[in-house]
């Protein structure tokens, strides 16, 4: 199944994603790894904070340090705390070759767009970014809402 075919009645970008991670933990066990470091960055964690609360209905993001399959593998994202903008700069730095997105949507994607809209929201006030991230670890769960309580009828 190819992301951007007919066949494909899901989302492309889920679907790419699902597949990428599955590959990813058929070779980490093929080689026998029980770790997967990923770079996902800071970046990254809130743009999935924003798409899991507009697209999935929830507030979720990823771990710096993930259990998946029981415990068999742990995803590490050193990168967690590092902004994008500091590793470009670093990358640039070390003179590290840059590589364009092969992705026929990745300039149009949902991501794309959180993304855009909290570019904006970082412009306006430079401390928005740290809030956002640190927010993550501060929730005041007395504040939040309590489950909804679904009718069996409806």
């Amino acid at each position: 199944l190819v992301a951007h075919s007919k066949e494909n009645r899901e989302n492309p970008c889920f679907l790419c994603s699902r597949l990428r991670r599955k590959r990813l933990f058929e070779i980490a066990d093929e080689l026998n790894c029980t770790k997967l470091a990923l770079g996902h960055h800071k970046d990254d964690i809130i743009e999935t904070l924003f798409m899991n609360m507009c697209y999935a209905g929830e507030i979720s993001t990823m771990k710096p340090s993930q259990s998946f399959f029981e415990g068999r593998f742990t995803v590490i994202r050193p990168l967690a705390y590092a902004d994008e903008d500091s590793i470009k700069r670093f990358a640039h730095a070390m003179d590290f070759p840059e590589f364009a997105n092969p992705c026929p949507t990745s300039r149009v994607s949902k991501r794309q767009a959180v993304k855009s809209m909290l570019e904006k929201l970082y412009r306006s006030n430079k401390k928005i970014k740290g809030n956002i991230f640190r927010s993550m670890s501060h929730v005041r769960s007395s504040y939040m809402l309590k489950p909804e309580i679904r009718n069996s009828k409806s």
